[in-house]
């Protein structure tokens, strides 16, 4: 009666004259002795084993996993929200929180609810700004994050590309620009998307590079970016042009960060976010399912990565 007619334990007690107490006892017993056999189906199951595959496959701190959506704007929300929940328990005080950019790491601090304020937290961005992208833009994101915080915020106030290197070497010699790099080096944690040198992507759309620049990273092999900076998919830094010009964090200092959360997902980031995870850059990735199993399929099937190079772009 109890669980196949739903009645509750006190109407149950009622029809058979009999105390509440010897109805609960009576249901322990038909559990014990298996009369009745209590089945948990939950979508989150196979989920928390393909978490646990992908921190044993690639040596990952942790894995997050979202349910997969054919709508990116939704899938969007749902790895910001992940994100956003992984950040209020993990940040604390004292903490250096380097930030990226890019509209799915927009979504991740717009979402952010925090039970507390961390004035003792700090936020500082990774790479320079953008003109032409609100919202994706790192100086937004390291803002809103540092408000909804009450923490201290120190901004990369420069671009993320210049014209040339000389412009960029001007740049980063000066003194205040030094320093919050000097920062961003001692960040304990770091929150970061992951682009791809597609010429349909957010980043081609953000204004970062131009379509021939971004052709020349994919012709030497380039399959996706944090930071600004691109590599291959084994991690391998890509040496171009356009890295000589971005204001931003070297790959060999990101991988320095000891928490570097990545969110990520949808079937055109698998291969940039295999070869951020095989370059060691990232130690916790927020992603979908899907993204997920391909990211097992396609690391399974390509050879180890090769050693990689200590520099990282300058």
């Amino acid at each position: 009666m109890y669980h196949q007619r739903g009645l509750t334990q006190q109407q149950i007690a009622d029809h058979l004259n009999i105390s509440r107490a010897r109805v609960i006892k009576l249901l322990a017993e038909a559990v014990e002795e298996g009369i009745v056999r209590i089945t948990v189906n939950s979508p989150y199951l196979p989920t928390f084993e393909l978490e646990r595959q992908l921190c044993d496959a690639f040596g990952l701190q942790e894995a997050i996993i979202v349910a997969s959506s054919n709508d990116p704007e939704r899938l969007k929300q749902a790895l910001g929200s992940a994100g956003a929940s992984y950040l209020e328990r993990s940040l604390s005080q004292g903490d250096i929180l380097g930030t990226a950019w890019g509209t799915t790491i927009y979504a991740v601090a717009r979402q952010l609810q925090p039970r507390r304020l961390l004035p003792g937290l700090t936020v500082v961005q990774l790479i320079g700004g953008l003109s032409t992208s609100e919202g994706a833009n790192s100086l937004d994101v390291a803002k809103v994050i540092a408000d909804k915080y009450g923490a201290r915020y120190l901004g990369l106030f420069a671009p993320a590309v210049v014209d040339s290197k000389s412009i960029r070497d001007t740049l980063l010699s000066d003194h205040n620009i030094r320093q919050v790099f000097g920062i961003a080096q001692t960040a304990t944690k770091a929150l970061i998307g992951i682009g791809t040198p597609n010429l349909t992507s957010s980043l081609a759309n953000s204004g970062f590079a131009t379509p021939a620049a971004l052709q020349d990273v994919a012709a030497k092999r380039g399959v996706g970016e944090l930071v600004g900076r691109f590599f291959d998919i084994h991690g391998g830094p890509i040496r171009s042009e356009l890295d000589e010009r971005t204001v931003s964090l070297p790959l060999c200092k990101v991988r320095d960060i000891p928490c570097v959360i990545a969110v990520a997902g949808g079937p055109d980031k698998v291969q940039a976010v295999l070869g951020a995870i095989r370059g060691k850059y990232i130690d916790v990735l927020i992603t979908d399912e899907d993204t997920a199993y391909s990211l097992l399929h396609l690391g399974a099937e390509l050879e180890p990565p090769p050693i990689l190079e200590e520099t990282g772009g300058s």
